[in-house]
């Protein structure tokens, strides 16, 4: 790594609220550990990310890390995530994206660790900020392929169950990239409640879906 800069006040702000989402993704049990990682874009080709091998709680804006768009380390004294590449897939592929969180809440993953996720939104806000949810083969995490699997399927879609490894959510800004995972982790939590009781899920009509649909563009113009 090049000699240790401080990252600049000028991105104290933006800084601020990597901390916070990393905070509260910690304090609802989205991740463990270690686990989990946020990023934001600051600029075009420049973008800060949440350390490797640091719990996301506690963080403050020095130990986050800001990296240019080829994985470069242009701030920071800690090492960035290890799975900084997957992120910057999703903002090379989707330029209008401005935060990635990636997490491993715990409904969400009790689907990811099978073979199948619940597809079909059952809320008007799962039909909004989640859409169709899809499940990603595994592959290793921090791997050339598994960043090339996201950059393929981040194409039309804000989130991603990554099989046998947990959820990434994007979106215009990390406050959008967050509500998706709380969205994904209630839709997931109310769907094992429904199958722990033999419940049939109620699903929209096509009337009423195409409806949610064209709220969807409305609410999200340019996703």
């Amino acid at each position: 790594m090049n000699e240790f800069r401080p990252i600049p006040k000028q991105y104290f702000d933006q800084a601020f609220a990597l901390t916070y989402y990393s905070e509260v993704l910690w304090q609802k049990s989205f991740v463990d550990g270690n686990g989990g990682n946020l990023s934001m874009r600051l600029d075009e080709d420049l973008f800060m990310i949440t350390p490797t091998l640091h719990s996301k709680s506690g963080l403050n804006e020095a130990d986050l890390v800001v990296i240019d768009g080829s994985g470069n380390q242009i701030y920071g004294s800690k090492r960035a995530s290890s799975e900084l590449h997957a992120h910057l897939a999703i903002y090379k592929q989707r330029p209008e994206i401005g935060g990635v969180v990636h997490s491993h809440p715990p409904y969400t993953c009790s689907y990811a660790f099978t073979d199948s996720v619940p597809t079909v939104p059952l809320s008007a806000e799962s039909a909004i900020w989640m859409g169709e949810l899809v499940l990603a083969p595994y592959n290793t995490p921090g791997s050339t392929e598994i960043s090339e699997q996201i950059a393929s399927m981040s194409r039309g879609r804000n989130v991603l169950v990554l099989q046998n490894h947990g959820l990434m959510t994007w979106g215009k800004t990390l406050e959008e990239a967050y509500w998706r995972t709380e969205v994904v982790e209630a839709h997931c939590k109310i769907y094992h409640m429904m199958e722990s009781r033999g419940a049939k899920p109620r699903h929209f009509t096509y009337k009423q879906m195409t409806q949610l649909n064209d709220l969807r563009s409305r609410f999200l113009k340019n996703d």
